[in-house]
C-alpha cells in the first residue's frame, strides 16, 4: 500500500521558497517509501503537520519539518529553510540541549532504516 504525503509549501507559509530535495519529492508524491518505523513522514495538511509546523523555530532556527521519530525522542527532522545546506537538522524539543543532524537527506534516510531495523 502506498501513501502519499503532503510537503509544506513554504512559499505560501512563509513566503519564502525552499528547494526540497528529489528523493524526498519523489517519496511524498508516490508514497512508496521504505519502512522506517519509528520514524514517520509528517504530512503538511494533517494535525500533525501544523503541530510540527508551528513549533518548527522552536529553537530560533527557520525550519522545514518533513519526519518525526517516535521512540521515546520525540524528535522532528528538518531542513534549514536560511540555508541552501542540504543538511537535515534535528528539532530537538525536550529542551535536553540535544543537536544533531546529517549531512544529507540521503544520509537521514539511511539512519532511519537503521533504527527501523531495531524494530522489525
Amino acid at each position: 500500500m502506498s501513501i502519499p504525503f503532503q510537503l509544506f509549501n513554504c512559499l505560501e507559509l512563509s513566503g519564502k521558497h525552499f528547494p526540497y530535495p528529489d528523493q524526498l519529492c519523489r517519496l511524498a508524491a508516490s508514497g512508496e517509501y521504505p519502512e522506517i518505523y519509528p520514524w514517520w513522514f509528517i504530512d503538511a495538511n494533517s494535525d500533525a503537520g501544523r503541530l510540527a509546523w508551528s513549533v518548527r523555530q522552536h529553537d530560533g532556527r527557520n525550519l522545514v519539518p518533513f519526519a518525526k521519530v517516535d521512540d521515546g525522542r520525540g524528535d522532528v527532522a528538518c531542513f534549514d529553510a536560511d540555508s541552501d545546506d542540504a543538511a537535515v537538522h534535528m528539532l530537538v524539543l525536550d529542551e535536553s540541549g540535544r543537536r544533531y543532524s546529517y549531512p544529507s537527506f540521503a544520509a537521514w534516510l539511511r539512519a532511519a532504516q537503521a533504527d527501523a531495523a531495531k524494530y522489525q
